[in-house]
């Protein structure tokens, strides 16, 4: 079936009066799950599917294909209730979770919630999720529907409680770093507008329409979360580094700041102006790399396998000999 957004919907009082009381027990559980629903919206913890995937940040919409079958038995369940899950991305880092497969997971995922789906008839779903809240992972169980279960904590942000001369001089160096990274986000998306690194034609008013406005620079986390998924984009731009792990795992709103103002720089080096000789050569030159890189693979593997060949007839000549 498909699914759409429940802001979408316009009550009937009079079909659901009917539905109410011809199928009392299936109203009683729905009502049962949109209580537990509002319920995990105003809590500070919670209990999540997981799905192991890229990272995403609030507000962000991604597109999903749902085959796997302990995906497929997640979906089934959180469409009967919640319509959310944990999306989190695989993490190399020290303080990676580690699963029951061996597979190690950041600490820190999102929340998402399933805006749209449209289930196939051999039991494949086609989803899209939008991010709803950055979470920290505090256990995992695997469940008997193959899937894993997560407890997680949802990130307040907010930290201890300072002197007031301390808080007036943090709040400060946070204004003053949220001031910068603002100031950076029109000429960094001027760049990439004016010189053509948009992978599809309106590819920045989509991003645009999925995130929102720009928040004000009072509100430093808002505002770092903001521009890692403006530069950070499902479907991507390939102009900036991956930094939504790094954001989303920061400590403090300072240093959240400070990841996405090194990103917007780092990103801004790295583009060239159409036209530009770097434009046309660069992309011409990595081609040939993976090229020369691919025939380099080639060579070796004959090369190891006349090697092979030639000391297993070293050794019938040997034997031969004895």
């Amino acid at each position: 079936p498909l699914h759409v957004q429940r802001e979408e919907l316009i009550p009937c009082s009079l079909l659901c009066k009917l539905l109410q009381n011809l199928y009392p027990e299936a109203w009683e559980r729905r009502k049962l799950a949109a209580d537990q629903r509002e319920h995990q919206s105003n809590s500070s913890t919670g209990l999540l599917g997981l799905f192991v995937s890229d990272s995403v940040l609030p507000k962000q919409r991604h597109r999903l294909h749902i085959f796997e079958q302990r995906y497929k038995a997640l979906i089934d369940r959180v469409m009967r209730g919640s319509r959310r899950f944990a999306m989190v991305g695989i993490s190399r880092a020290d303080d990676a979770v580690r699963l029951s497969d061996g597979s190690r997971i950041s600490q820190f995922g999102t929340e998402v919630e399933i805006v749209s789906c449209n289930g196939l008839a051999d039991g494949r779903f086609l989803i899209e999720v939008q991010g709803r809240r950055v979470f920290q992972i505090t256990d995992h169980a695997l469940t008997d529907g193959g899937f894993v279960e997560v407890s997680v904590t949802y990130c307040s942000w907010q930290s201890d409680t300072p002197s007031s001369s301390d808080r007036q001089g943090a709040e400060g160096d946070v204004r003053q770093a949220a001031q910068a990274a603002a100031n950076l986000v029109a000429e960094w998306e001027q760049r990439v507008r004016d010189w053509g690194y948009e992978q599809f034609r309106g590819h920045m008013p989509m991003i645009h329409n999925d995130i929102g406005p720009r928040p004000g620079i009072e509100q430093g986390d808002a505002l770092a979360l903001w521009i890692a998924a403006l530069i950070n984009p499902v479907p991507g731009l390939g102009v900036a580094p991956e930094i939504r792990q790094q954001v989303m795992g920061a400590a403090t709103p300072l240093e959240r700041l400070q990841i996405v103002t090194e990103a917007m720089e780092s990103s801004m080096r790295g583009m060239v102006k159409p036209g530009s000789w770097k434009r046309l050569v660069l992309p011409y030159c990595r081609e040939q790399f993976r090229h020369l890189l691919l025939l380099g693979l080639v060579v070796a593997g004959y090369g190891l396998t006349r090697l092979s060949s030639s000391v297993h007839s070293l050794f019938f000549a040997i034997d031969d000999g004895s």
